[in-house]
Order: structure tokens, then sequence, then C-alpha cells
């Protein structure tokens, strides 16, 4: 199959004809229709995110069940799928306990680029082997753990559905996580794939004032466009100030989603006393901020860290919210690219131009 393989980091990504195995115990070979670009991808492909090339990346997959390993149950060929960045084993302390947003037995392979076993099922045609990022979607086919798969209904498009799979699930998990109240004043700081996901959910659950926060003219507008009250430029004015300022004292809940130091330093010092701090946006692994322990302690300031949602339960409900006319995950989509223009959509992300580029092998 011709997948999109990156051999060094900050390097061009060449589109290279490689093995795939057949799917072992619980995996499922998908066949692409499309996959979404995010920043996660970028930072693998920069070594951010130091996942040991040569590795495939892509976690925002949708397609067809064209092959299933021994034991899987929970779909069949011939299933139109998406599947979740998320891919619980089912059997740990925290699958097994409600939390396989937080799968353990993921955690520990993830920057390995392997498979649960330890190994990977792609491979150069000199027999090198190939790692891949939750999944490995900028390929014609990849092979996931049946856990991270939702059957999609047959009335919602493939390629709409793709951003579900990080983007649509980040946001579910966070806007469940804050548990808003109804009226809540919510501040939403990025305006990308994952901070539109979450303004439009925050809507559908009946927050009061959504305030968008980011630094694209165009983007902020689409945050209106999507379900925000009001919008902060903030390059054109200061964030914080602003933001309390026009809430009196600060909003209750920030949802931070644009993954700086700098943006998750703005929602730490802009929510009120007695707030809550959603943390979702993914810096790079060493990024750290310094915090006025003081100000937390005395403000009883709550920071939740947010990774993402469940498949198995939030996946359904997502395209539910889609199927109602809730969510609109194609309201992300600003292009569609095919494999071998990969770098290109790399470029039009890095530089800002793009919320969710689609890759279409």
């Amino acid at each position: 199959m011709r997948a999109a393989v990156l051999f060094n980091y900050k390097e061009p990504i060449t589109i290279q004809d490689i093995q795939i195995d057949e799917p072992k115990d619980n995996e499922v070979l998908v066949q692409i229709t499309a996959t979404g670009m995010c920043h996660s991808d970028v930072n693998v492909f920069v070594g951010a995110t130091p996942v040991p090339p040569p590795v495939v990346a892509g976690h925002e997959i949708t397609g067809v069940v064209k092959k299933v390993g021994r034991g899987v149950t929970r779909v069949k060929e011939g299933d139109r799928v998406v599947s979740a960045f998320i891919h619980p084993c089912g059997k740990c302390r925290n699958c097994i306990s409600g939390k396989e947003n937080l799968c353990e037995t993921q955690a520990s392979v993830r920057l390995k680029g392997v498979m649960f076993d330890g190994t990977t099922r792609l491979k150069l045609k000199d027999g090198r082997e190939v790692h891949t990022f939750l999944g490995g979607g900028f390929a014609e086919y990849a092979i996931v753990h049946e856990n991270a798969l939702t059957v999609v209904p047959n009335d919602i498009p493939l390629e709409k559905a793709a951003p579900l799979g990080c983007a649509g699930i980040t946001a579910y998990g966070a806007v469940n996580n804050a548990k808003i109240e109804p009226g809540e004043t919510v501040a939403v700081v990025g305006v990308g794939g994952v901070g539109l996901s979450v303004i439009q959910l925050l809507k559908a659950s009946g927050a009061g004032r959504i305030i968008a926060l980011g630094t694209k003219k165009w983007k902020l507008e689409k945050a209106m466009e999507l379900g925000a009250t009001d919008v902060i430029n903030t390059k054109e004015s200061d964030p914080i100030k602003t933001l309390k300022q026009i809430t009196n004292g600060g909003p209750d809940v920030v949802i931070e989603a644009a993954g700086t130091q700098e943006t998750i330093q703005m929602a730490v010092d802009g929510v009120r006393i007695g707030g809550r701090v959603v943390l979702v946006g993914l810096p790079p692994v060493s990024a750290q901020i310094p915090l006025r322990i003081a100000s937390i302690v005395r403000g009883g300031i709550t920071i939740i860290g947010n990774y993402g949602g469940r498949p198995r339960v939030d996946m359904p409900r997502l395209l539910e919210l889609v199927r109602l006319g809730k969510y609109d995950p194609s309201k992300l989509v600003t292009g569609k690219f095919k494999l071998e223009e990969i770098n290109e959509a790399v470029k039009v992300l890095e530089e800002g131009e793009a919320i969710r580029s689609l890759i279409v092998p």
C-alpha cells in the first residue's frame, strides 16, 4: 500500500510503497476514506512528540472495515467506521473503571509507535519496521484496535465524520469534564479544530456566554458563526484584562485548546475566583509554565487535565449530535489534499491558514 512516511524530523514526508501485515487479535484492517490532519501530527513531524521514525502519522481516521482479527466483536467486514485517537485496551484499571481515555496500555506504547504487543504492522520494502502515531492514517490502509472504532450511520458521510476522531471526541471530553452548568460563562482559548468543536458543544450543552480567544480574524469569525457570543483577538488587546472586564471578574470556566505555554498561562490567569480551568491543548512534551500557587489556593481555582474522550461511550453520542444537527464537524474542514500533497497540507496548517485539512488517499 501507499503511505506518507516521515524518515527524519523536520524533513519532507515521502510517499512509499510499504507492506502492511494481517490484523492480529482484536485488531481491524481499515481501508481509509479520509484522515484529518491535526497539530499533534505536526508535533510528530518536527520531533516535539518524539515517535521514532520512520513513522506514519494521522489519527482522525474514517474508512471501511476490510478484515478483522481473531476475537473482534465490535465491527465486521464492510462496516463504515470512525477511529478515535484513543485506542483503549479495555482491560487495564482505568479502562474497567470507566476512564478508558486514560488507558494505561495505550499510554505505555503511545510514543513508541507500536501496537499493544510491542510490534508494528508496517514494513518498508527493505524490511525495516515503520512506526505509527495513533493509528497511522496517512495511508491507504491502517490497522487499529477494535475498541477505537465506532460504526458510522449510513446517513453521515464518512469524510464528514473524520474530525470526530480527535477534534470532536477531545471537545466532548473537555465539555463533559468541565461539568458545565446551564448559563455559565465559558471562555475558549484557541479556535482551531478542537476549540471550534468545543464552542459547538458548549452551545448544545446550554452554556450561557461563550467567549472565543484567538489570533486569526477569520477563525474568530468562524467561532461566532458556530456559537460564540463574544470574541477577543489576543494580538489586538490584553486578553486577560479584556476577559475580566467583559465578564466582571472572569469566566466561570476556561477551556484551553491551543496548547502553547502562553495560552495555558492565559487560561490559568484569566479564570474567575472559584473557577475551573480545563487544559486540552497539547504542547511539546517538555513544556512547562510557572504557577502562582498562592493565587490558585486563595482563589480556589480548579485545574483539570483532559485527554480526549471515551470512544465506546462518547463517540456514539457525538455521532447522534451530528445526526441532530447540533454539531457539524464539516464546518472545521478548510481543505482536502491527496496523499502525495501531504507536505502542502502540513505547510498550510503550520502557517495558521487551516483548521482541519483532510488527507484523502
